[in-house]
């Protein structure tokens, strides 16, 4: 499933992925298109949060998948697969980083890329998907959170272009990789979890507790142990603190 052949620049944008889905519904979008934005003024990101991102320094992008063709009750090896994909981007800028359940990406306890997938479903079926990216390439001021950037990281500054076709690169080696080969996918996202087997503050609807990531089921909800007992979570049900 090949992303890249074709890519949409655009210069100001309210989203990348409403403008995806306005493509999608007018029928003039094909599989695998890019869509990339200098800027948005109302980017999503996961819980209806906003992304903001400094005009022209980040990757704002959105790809449109068609013919996924994949069980709703699998849909979370989307979001597995994708934040694979950031995690092997980020390693060919020698950065490492990890997973912050379900698709943060985080290097060295701050965040630097999120995802927001939005999955177009008939009988159950996945049809086709629009995948959101934020990735913090060139910013080096963020204002209202903990925040890094490839920049911070390693000193250059990256063409948005360039970094883009980069992008492509690690999309298709990784999804080619591990979307047939669940175990493999699975195995792969603990990985490279961030706390995962370390005791840390979470808080759910009895309060803040100490807990232990463990695992991930395959309908993408997390297990904590706490108290000696692993609890599911799914992702409004826990926060990280």
């Amino acid at each position: 499933m090949e992303i890249g052949q074709k890519v949409i620049h655009l210069n100001h944008v309210d989203s990348t992925n409403n403008y995806t889905a306005k493509l999608l519904n007018e029928g003039l979008i094909d599989h695998g298109t890019v869509i990339l934005a200098e800027e948005q003024f109302s980017g999503k990101g996961y819980r209806s949060s906003r992304w903001v991102s400094n005009p022209g320094e980040n990757l704002t992008i959105s790809v449109f998948l068609d013919n996924v063709n994949l069980s709703v009750k699998n849909q979370f090896v989307l979001t597995k697969i994708v934040s694979l994909i950031l995690v092997d981007l980020l390693k060919r800028f020698k950065i490492k980083s990890k997973i912050k359940w379900p698709n943060d990406i985080y290097v060295d306890g701050e965040k630097i890329a999120g995802v927001l997938i939005e999955n177009q479903i008939k009988l159950s079926v996945i049809k086709s998907s629009i995948i959101g990216i934020g990735l913090n390439v060139n910013q080096i001021h963020f204002e209202d959170f903990i925040a890094t950037s490839v920049k911070k990281k390693t000193g250059k500054f990256e063409s948005i272009n360039d970094f883009l076709y980069v992008f492509i690169h690690s999309f298709n080696k990784v999804w080619n990789q591990y979307f047939h080969q669940v175990n493999l996918l699975d195995r792969e996202y603990f990985n490279y979890l961030y706390l995962k087997d370390v005791k840390s503050n979470y808080k759910d609807n009895s309060g803040v507790f100490s807990g232990i990531i463990r695992g991930v089921k395959s309908s993408g909800k997390l297990l904590i142990e706490k108290d000696n007992t692993r609890i599911e979570y799914g992702m409004k049900e826990i926060e990280f603190i």
